[in-house]
């Protein structure tokens, strides 16, 4: 119903205006999909590099001398009630705009996430929450503040999490239950300590992809240390209300076939404690240099049961790999397209107030920060895909119990004494930055939970 719905705002000249905020390479992705569709448009980006910002409308073939350089909201509204582009540097003049429907934020920084989630909620606007850094460390927090605006606060279809999320409604609206749910990873034996100056080496990048994509080695690095699939599983696991079964997860080599019997309780061949959670499929051989001969990569998979056997035995016939002596089901996807399939979120949102996920009220997971590698007192944390720190899924109630410091406030913070690689790091460890919006946010949602 998206085309119909999408076609009709296209032919009453009411398309729905979407502002962007971060112009990396999953913002110019959007704009690049939303310049191929009906009915949506991308009015205006901002970026504190206005250089990725044009260079995100150029890709789309817009001509230089048509995008409109702006310094204020009023400039802005000028500009997109002329059907002008708009570009700025502050986020804030997208989010006041009257004539943006739709925000997407695309930083992927948990500081800068959290005070545009927060004013474009305040503001009444619907929110894509690309920036999952943010959403697993204040996401519940947002969704009360925008189920009180009357808005939708949802994560984006096409990453990881939402089109898993996708999966996993689609098979409890059917009535199945869950017994996990995840994502592929690529992590090789090495990966757990990498960091940002070895990206091109490890994605094989050249200096001219680097430049045109304009890759963020941080970011990047979070997709190779592991931070990011953790991180990418607790936004997941807030959504579905499926927690982790161990601190980290499983994350076993294992191929596309034995998915289901992997992830399947240890009385049933497989080596999960319980059911209905949050995992990970490795690709990479148990050796940890070489790739499996059928894996996931980088798709989504949820493992589904059921006891009636009526089902079993279609489910069966129609050739789904099975697991759990014959009750669990493999769903899977071997692709997530990104930005490709964001506009699909943004038209949720506008046209039927509905999320392709939003976190529970209260959260199941939490990403604790670690030290990944030796660390002394003074260093200055420095987040996710950085040089210091990984994150590492929990269960919401040990992080709590064990004041361990979510990765999204591991930013910026110095030590206080010596951490030995591996160690989980705590909230008295650290000199928190008493300015930092994302730290009183979370205080706000650890009050309320």
């Amino acid at each position: 119903m998206f085309s119909t719905q999408l076609a009709k705002r296209a032919a009453e000249n009411n398309p729905i205006r979407v502002g962007i905020i971060g112009a990396g390479k999953f913002g110019a992705g959007l704009v690049a999909q939303i310049s191929q569709m009906q009915g949506m448009v991308a009015s205006a980006i901002a970026d504190i590099d206005l250089g990725h910002a044009t260079g995100a409308y150029e890709a789309s073939n817009v001509p230089s001398n048509a995008i409109q350089r702006v310094g204020n909201v009023g400039a802005m509204d000028d500009a997109i009630h002329r059907g002008k582009p708009a570009i700025t540097e502050d986020g804030q003049h997208i989010i006041q705009s009257d004539l943006i429907d739709v925000v997407v934020e695309a930083t992927g920084i948990p500081e800068v996430g959290a005070r545009m989630a927060y004013h474009t909620l305040m503001h009444k606007k619907h929110l894509v929450m690309v920036n999952v850094e943010t959403d697993v460390t204040i996401g519940p927090f947002l969704r009360r503040l925008a189920d009180n605006a009357g808005v939708v606060y949802t994560l984006v279809d096409g990453d990881q999490p939402g089109v898993t999320m996708n999966i996993v409604d689609w098979a409890k609206t059917l009535g199945f239950e869950i017994v996990a749910a995840g994502r592929g990873t690529v992590f090789y034996d090495d990966d757990r300590i990498g960091i940002p100056d070895t990206v091109p080496q490890r994605f094989g990048f050249s200096q001219e992809h680097i430049e045109r994509r304009t890759i963020n080695f941080k970011m990047f690095n979070s997709f190779r240390d592991g931070s990011k699939a953790q991180i990418e599983m607790t936004s997941l696991a807030n959504m579905a209300g499926l927690p982790p079964d161990v601190r980290g997860m499983h994350e076993p080599s294992v191929n596309i076939e034995d998915i289901a019997k992997v992830f399947s309780l240890q009385g049933e061949g497989g080596i999960l404690n319980r059911q209905g959670v949050v995992e990970l499929a490795n690709s990479v051989a148990t050796d940890g240099k070489t790739m499996l001969d059928n894996p996931l990569r980088m798709g989504v998979f949820v493992v589904m049961r059921t006891d009636h056997p009526f089902t079993q035995e279609d489910l069966a016939g129609y050739n789904l790999y099975p697991g759990g002596n014959g009750k669990n089901y493999l769903l899977y996807r071997p692709y997530h397209l990104v930005a490709v399939e964001a506009p699909i979120s943004i038209a949720k949102a506008a046209l039927y107030g509905q999320p392709t996920g939003t976190p529970l009220p209260t959260p199941v997971a939490d990403v604790i920060t670690v030290a990944k590698r030796d660390l002394k007192a003074g260093e200055v944390l420095d987040g996710s895909g950085g040089y210091a720190v990984n994150g590492l899924v929990e269960k919401a109630e040990i992080a709590r119990a064990e004041n361990l410091l979510p990765l999204g406030l591991a930013y910026d913070v110095k030590l206080k004494r010596d951490i030995s690689q591996g160690e989980a790091i705590s909230y008295d460890m650290v000199e928190l930055n008493e300015d930092s919006f994302v730290l009183k946010l979370r205080r706000l949602q650890d009050a309320t939970i």
